[in-house]
């Protein structure tokens, strides 16, 4: 266990080390699996995220969709550009405060999300066939904790 008084320094950055490289190696495969998947519908992993959070909600500002997706919101605004111009998101500026922009998902970019979820849900089904739904649920819990922890800084 780490931080007990019985693990070396060695150990734990040893362990730390290959934890953090298999995170990594993961993440890599998913997202290489994911764009994949995605080509089809003429979509990056990202810009399905950003659907995605506008799918599950009315309208949102750019800060709040980056919020949400964890983003600078430079990078979000970039997407946002992106899916707007090809038509699947559309953004309106707040009639009160000309400063704050607001985006919602349209008819075409609903009919995208929607052809392209069973694709990503068949590439997250394939990526933990091999993880028991206990071992999903402790998974999520000890990268909430890591998100939690790079957060604030």
């Amino acid at each position: 266990m780490i931080g007990t008084t019985t693990e070396t320094a060695h150990e734990h950055d040893d362990t730390t080390a290959r934890a953090a490289h298999a995170l990594r190696a993961a993440n890599a495969l998913v997202e290489r699996a994911m764009a994949r998947s995605l080509e089809p519908h003429n979509l990056t992993s990202a810009q399905f995220a950003v659907l995605k959070v506008l799918g599950d909600a009315d309208t949102l500002g750019c800060s709040e969709v980056g919020k949400r997706l964890s983003s600078p919101s430079s990078d979000v605004t970039r997407l946002l550009y992106r899916l707007e111009s090809v038509g699947l998101v559309s953004r309106e500026r707040d009639k009160d405060d000309r400063r704050i922009v607001y985006t919602k998902i349209t008819g075409a970019g609903r009919a995208v999300l929607d052809a392209a979820r069973p694709a990503v849900r068949d590439t997250e089904e394939r990526a933990f066939q091999s993880i028991s739904a206990s071992e999903r649920r402790e998974l999520a819990l000890l990268l909430s904790a890591m998100h939690r922890n790079l957060s604030d800084r």
